[in-house]
């Protein structure tokens, strides 16, 4: 994987990753801690981020936690703030947070939407879609400045069925809101891109009937 920068090469650069602390998240910290990426990994667990920072420093990179909600949106730009400021800079947004469908029930019970709990939808909402525009809108200023620079959002394979209108709602909206961005960036050499790799081996998804080591790796997608 090589930036179109002068020295083709990712050493140099500098990345905020959101939901680093586990699944998928934490295999692309690693991913670009093995390049030489600096990168600010942000997540709710500390215990787990703190782990995942310590393998990233092992790896011989500038990589730090920061604890942050995403689902409380009033924090992100503070957040965002931090990293640049310890980053000295900044050139990817990579987004790997979110809520699965499949655990939708843990957090809204899989509700009709005339059944449904409005709070636990807001909660969807702000984690699976206001989340990915509000660090958007505060890291894109920064990143336009490298030529070569990347918005990431790690998506979801949608399937309309009953009981998963929020998640669904936040996932389309999040696509379209991608293909926006990238209309808006395109001038600064900035790339805008969703990945939908379909059912990974993360501990988000239910193994009881599917064999893990045929599903799609986390390495895969890093």
């Amino acid at each position: 994987m090589k930036t179109s920068n002068n020295s083709g090469t990712l050493s140099s650069q500098k990345a905020i990753v959101v939901g680093a602390s586990g699944g998928m998240g934490s295999a692309v910290a690693g991913a670009l801690a093995s390049h030489g990426v600096a990168a600010a990994l942000v997540g709710r667990n500390e215990a787990e981020l703190n782990a995942v920072a310590r393998n990233c420093v092992e790896a011989g990179a500038d990589s730090f936690p920061l604890h942050c909600d995403i689902s409380q949106i009033s924090t992100i730009e503070a957040t965002v703030n931090k990293a640049i400021g310890r980053l000295g800079g900044l050139n990817y947004l990579i987004n790997c947070a979110g809520i699965s469908a499949v655990n939708c029930a843990a957090i809204a019970s899989s509700e009709k939407l005339h059944e449904t709990d409005l709070a636990s939808s807001e909660a969807i909402m702000n984690t699976n879609f206001r989340a990915q525009m509000y660090f958007a809108r505060y890291a894109l200023p920064q990143i336009n400045k490298n030529t070569g620079g990347a918005v990431i959002k790690i998506g979801a394979v949608n399937h309309s069925f009953s009981g998963v209108n929020t998640y669904l709602a936040a996932s389309l909206g999040g696509e379209g809101l991608a293909e926006a961005m990238f209309e808006d960036v395109r001038e600064f050499g900035t790339k805008v891109c969703t990945i939908k790799p379909g059912w990974v081996n993360t501990p988000l998804v239910p193994t009881d009937s599917i064999d893990p080591s045929l599903m799609i790796q986390t390495e895969d997608i890093a």
